[in-house]
């Protein structure tokens, strides 16, 4: 199951952006890939996990540990509707 995870401006600027840098997935979570951006999200991690618990998890641990709001959207590729 992918996921999206926007996170708000509210975090620890430089350090943040670090930590998302060097961002490990636990064990049942696939970090596709981190965006950093511009506008309404300061970034954007791209994720699969096995379940909606770990996704949850997940996120919850990126929110913490970068002091950011996270966002969390359950996805599905358009060719699988």
């Amino acid at each position: 199951m992918f996921f999206v995870s926007l996170l708000s401006p509210k975090g620890k600027g430089k350090e943040a952006i670090a930590y998302l840098k060097k961002l490990k997935a636990p064990r049942g979570v696939t970090v596709h890939d981190v965006y950093v951006t511009l506008g309404r999200y300061d970034a954007v991690v791209v994720f699969e996990a096995a379940d909606s618990r770990k996704a949850m998890s997940f996120a919850a641990d990126i929110g913490i540990e970068t002091g950011y709001l996270v966002e969390t959207l359950g996805a599905v590729p358009a060719k699988e509707v």
